[in-house]
């Protein structure tokens, strides 16, 4: 058995029904952000979010400046350790 619908919308109504979903998805994507997020970062995730190369990367760790966890040769970051790092070394604006 095969259960169809089909619905045939004027371009006013799809308009509406695109904005309606869109703002719903708007107002519920904050509620539910940290689920889309992952705890352990590699790499080449905290070159592109520190905007640095690996060495730099390589440096940081050897320094002491960012945390990390290593297992053989894979080496994971947690995000909350690097995201420390950017608020620690922000620089505030004057004004």
């Amino acid at each position: 058995m095969n259960n169809t619908v089909q619905i045939t919308l004027n371009e006013e109504l799809l308009n509406t029904f695109t904005s309606a979903i869109k703002e719903a998805v708007k107002e519920e994507l904050p509620n539910h952000r940290d689920s889309f997020r992952k705890d352990w970062l590699s790499t080449e995730e905290v070159m592109e979010m520190l905007n640095v190369s690996r060495r730099t990367i390589q440096s940081y760790r050897d320094e002491g400046k960012i945390p990390y966890f290593q297992s053989g040769r894979k080496i994971l970051y947690p995000r909350e350790g690097i995201e420390d790092y950017l608020r620690a070394n922000m620089i505030k604006s004057y004004r």
